[in-house]
């Protein structure tokens, strides 16, 4: 009787354990692609911010070709950088934004910044 109690004990344990490691697997799966996503939108936008004032052009430049390397970012994917002038002219607003698909649904990772003319890169 003691033997049969203690082989289910462990049957639940072992069943819980997976059960476990399962869902700590999709965690980290998720983590890492949030984390991916975050350095392609913060590459984006370091490149906007090394680029001088007068070189920037008002409009949306598509930049899913960075998102290739990594083919755990589910689609459909995306990444965009839009530039406008929410306000006074010698001030753009660079807004970069990466969005991929999860197994819970569609996640997004934005940034946004404010790049003038009179700042560090004119």
């Amino acid at each position: 009787m003691e033997l049969i109690v203690a082989m289910a004990f462990v049957g639940v344990v072992i069943v819980s354990m997976t059960d476990l490691f399962t869902g700590l697997r999709q965690i980290n799966r998720a983590a890492n692609n949030y984390t991916i996503a975050t350095q392609v939108a913060q590459q984006i936008m370091e490149q906007y911010r090394n680029t001088p004032f007068s070189s920037l052009t008002l409009g949306t430049v598509d930049y899913s070709s960075y998102l290739t390397p990594y083919p755990s970012l589910l689609g459909p994917r995306s990444a965009t950088a839009t530039i406008s002038q929410p306000g006074a002219s010698g001030v753009d607003q660079v807004d970069v934004t990466v969005s991929y698909k999860d197994r819970t649904g569609t996640k997004t990772v934005s940034f946004s910044t404010q790049i003038a003319n009179k700042g560090l890169n004119r």
